[in-house]
């Protein structure tokens, strides 16, 4: 049962210290579950699971407590997450088609995982996202199947300034309160700006209507705190039940199999908190549950023995199940193009006050003292999701062809996100009395797939992360096309008096050179030029381990099963059929609602 009403960190106190590794399973401390990962979905199985207090179950998180990360809980700080200490911070090979750079894959190493680090949009997306995945074999993930999971998953607050969303298309019971926070003026300039490029405006952007179109985004909020799965999940009358225990600060080091019958089974882990430290084991009676992500999911399986045979016996590692298509059918991550900066007048419309360290600290304190202000914003606070086939959409005459990948007839492929401050990227200081906004071109069904495969047999070296980008042309072509989309949208008429783009810019270097450049006189090749070189992964990786209807296709069978093993299952983004046209924390969420449905009916 659990060794603790609240975190661990000691592994004597939850698992068995190995000397002697021939020593039989039975010897070891057990659990009924063992969940790898406590991050957007392992928090919420661990939750549920530990509902049943006749079930023990263990939650193993390499990262910190979330308590602990005290900058996670303010809205608008998530950017100075990243590269930190609760922040994975992998990097990819070489990208020769993105500027021959290395690209950062950030993931949340802390309990709450990416949804303690992410953006905190809150998004269901298409309905035909998750027909696509039914369609390729992943029976009973439709969304039909799925949506009530989506409702379940969610507590909804109204807003007054949003009465256009209705109530009854939100959960109203849920553990994860969700809501809307209020948006600096710009925001609503910029959905003028987007209803006169023929983009309509739409109430919410969740609802089985789908989201293509103009809105302000519903955040994972609550009373201007961050409210990630591990604060809705894991709150303290949670982490007091007896038969649930949550280690932090420990890695698992590999899965470990009996492989005395005809199929093997994953009867434990083996943990450390060092590449060089004691190792130490514990046993699942019924389950191992890989929760780690779309990244180390993958990474543990392989350097446990499943996975590819050739590439695994290359490094040594015993197979314990030849499964190809683990990590192989990566689907390349959101894909940014880089920012488009316009300029603005001056102070007033948007955050860029915030630049100012005397402004910065009076917001800060504000949000220490009452959870009010600026701070409890969105930095992303809206977006307008489009089609590049949609011939309400203004072309450009030179713009290059973009054949349209979306998902069905309803969904988007371009996101136009737009942030209310002007930002040069992530590790840029934009210094104080330069103002603007910026807007994010996305592409959201990259035809482009990458792969991770292993450096080596270590859990503790990061694996080798190569999304592949722009391999397939139409992806570089559709980006084309959202810049130019956000170039026409930065010099709409919403914006007279507050944004002033020059008429022309020819200087790559300038900060506001591709908000700047006419597009009229702008070729393609020199928006390439400046995609390849400041492109970003807009994160959201998805499909290392993908449900199919065979290990021929994927790596799990519709109810989470990793094909050929017994008590192993994968719960978590990495399962998705494949990338879906929007923010994923909440089809996570609903993906790890519905997998204790089918755990406990397998139990049963």
């Amino acid at each position: 049962m659990g060794a603790s009403h609240s975190y661990v960190s000691d592994p004597h106190a939850f698992a068995s210290e190995v000397h002697d590794k021939s020593a039989d399973s039975s010897s070891w401390k057990a659990y009924d579950y063992v969940i790898v990962g406590g991050g957007t979905a392992g928090s919420v199985l661990a939750s549920r699971l530990s509902e049943d207090p006749n079930v023990s179950v263990l939650l193993i998180e390499a990262g910190t407590s979330h308590e602990k990360a005290f900058m996670t809980q303010i809205p608008l700080a998530w950017p100075k997450l990243l590269k930190t200490a609760v922040d994975w911070d992998y990097k990819t090979v070489t990208q020769t088609r993105a500027g021959n750079r290395l690209h950062t894959v950030p993931r949340g190493k802390v309990l709450g995982g990416s949804s303690a680090i992410n953006a905190l949009i809150y998004q269901h997306c298409s309905p035909e996202d998750f027909d696509e995945w039914e369609r390729m074999g992943a029976v009973g993930w439709g969304y039909k199947d799925l949506h009530p999971y989506l409702i379940k998953s969610e507590l909804f607050a109204p807003h007054a300034d949003h009465s256009g969303v209705v109530a009854t298309e939100h959960g109203s019971g849920g553990l994860w309160k969700t809501g809307y926070v209020d948006a600096v003026p710009i925001h609503k300039l910029f959905l003028n700006a987007s209803e006169e490029l023929g983009v309509p405006r739409i109430h919410d952007f969740n609802t089985s209507r789908g989201h293509i179109g103009a809105s302000t985004f519903l955040s994972i909020t609550d009373k201007g705190k961050r409210n990630s799965t591990a604060v809705a999940y894991l709150p303290p009358s949670v982490l007091k039940r007896p038969n649930l225990t949550v280690a932090v600060t420990t890695i698992v080091e590999r899965i470990l199999f009996d492989e005395s019958g005809a199929e093997p089974r994953a009867v434990g882990v083996e943990v450390s908190q060092s590449a060089t430290g004691a190792k130490f084991r514990v046993r699942a009676v019924r389950e191992v549950i890989l929760s780690a992500g779309t990244v180390a999911s993958p990474h543990l399986l392989l350097v446990s023995g499943v996975g590819d045979k050739p590439a695994l016996e290359k490094l040594g590692i015993k197979v314990v199940q030849d499964l190809p298509h683990v990590g192989r059918t990566t689907t390349t991550c959101h894909l940014s193009s880089g920012p488009v900066c316009i300029r603005g007048k001056g102070p007033g419309y948007t955050l860029d006050f915030l630049n100012s360290p005397v402004q910065a600290v009076l917001a800060l304190v504000k949000w220490l003292a009452f959870s009010t202000g600026p701070m409890t914003g969105l930095t992303a606070p809206g977006a307008a999701f489009i089609r590049v086939d949609d011939p309400k959409i203004p072309p450009e005459p030179s713009a290059a062809p973009a054949a349209a990948n979306a998902t069905g007839p309803n969904t988007p492929d371009l996101e136009i996100v737009w942030f209310p401050l002007v930002i040069g990227g992530f590790d840029v200081q934009i210094p104080p009395g330069i103002y603007g906004a910026t807007l994010g071109p996305v592409l959201l069904k990259p035809k482009s797939s990458g792969t991770i495969t292993l450096a080596s047999q270590s859990i503790y070296d990061p694996p080798v992360i190569d999304p592949n980008y722009f391999a397939d042309d139409n992806d570089m072509a559709v980006l084309v096309r959202g810049v130019r989309f956000a170039q026409r949208l930065g010099r709409s008429r919403a914006f007279a008096g507050v944004l002033e783009p020059r008429a022309d810019s020819t200087d790559p270097k300038d900060l506001f050179y591709m908000g700047d450049a006419d597009p009229a006189r702008i070729t393609d090749e020199e928006i390439k030029d400046y995609i390849r070189a400041h492109c970003s992964a807009a994160f959201h990786p998805t499909s290392t381990a993908r449900i199919a209807a065979s290990p021929a296709e994927g790596v799990v069978d519709a109810r989470l099963r990793v094909f050929g093993v017994r008590g192993l299952r994968v719960v978590d983004a990495s399962v998705f059929p494949n990338q879906i046209s929007g923010h994923p924390v909440a089809p996570v969420v609903a993906i790890a609602e519905r997998a204790v449905d089918l755990i406990k009916a397998d139990a049963a």
